[in-house]
């Protein structure tokens, strides 16, 4: 399999092979992703839409960073540098709930900032990051145009 992947690789140029190779590891892992615009391959149709926000508002950003908290190894859903870290909670299980809760202690005593998003953010995204993002603009300055049209 890698060989043929690779054989595509070199025929589609190196970038082809790049999101081809993140594609197969991350298959091995779920079954199921969304491939975003700038390359992340994520799990939900949620993630897949807080990455195409954070692209269209020029917010650099990783996914699924690795993080110690409380003496575990967490993934974020995603990293926007300068501490600071967002969730996309789309789950609304016994389990999952517990989970959002010790995680979100965990950001509280190592000081990093969490930004949260809801389901129910979703229908307004664009509105709910740039709010959440507003303490932050010193962090990224690109923000201010649309902090004038999405803050209202």
């Amino acid at each position: 399999m890698v060989l043929y992947l690779l054989l595509i690789g070199l025929l589609l140029g190196a970038g082809c092979a790049l999101l081809l190779w993140r594609w197969w590891r991350t298959r091995a892992r779920s079954q199921d992703f969304y491939v975003c615009l700038d390359g992340h391959l994520v799990r939900s149709r949620g993630e897949w839409m807080v990455d195409a926000a954070l692209q269209y508002l020029g917010i650099p950003h990783t996914y699924e960073p690795r993080l110690e908290l409380g003496g575990r190894t967490v993934h974020p859903d995603f990293g926007l540098g300068h501490g600071i870290f967002l969730e996309y909670w789309g789950l609304h299980t016994r389990i999952y709930l517990q989970h959002k809760k010790q995680k979100q202690i965990g950001y509280k005593e190592r000081k990093y900032h969490l930004i949260n998003v809801e389901d129910a953010d979703l229908k307004n995204l664009l509105s709910v990051l740039t709010t959440h993002l507003t303490p932050f603009h010193a962090f990224f300055p690109q923000l201010h145009n649309m902090l004038e049209l999405y803050s209202k």
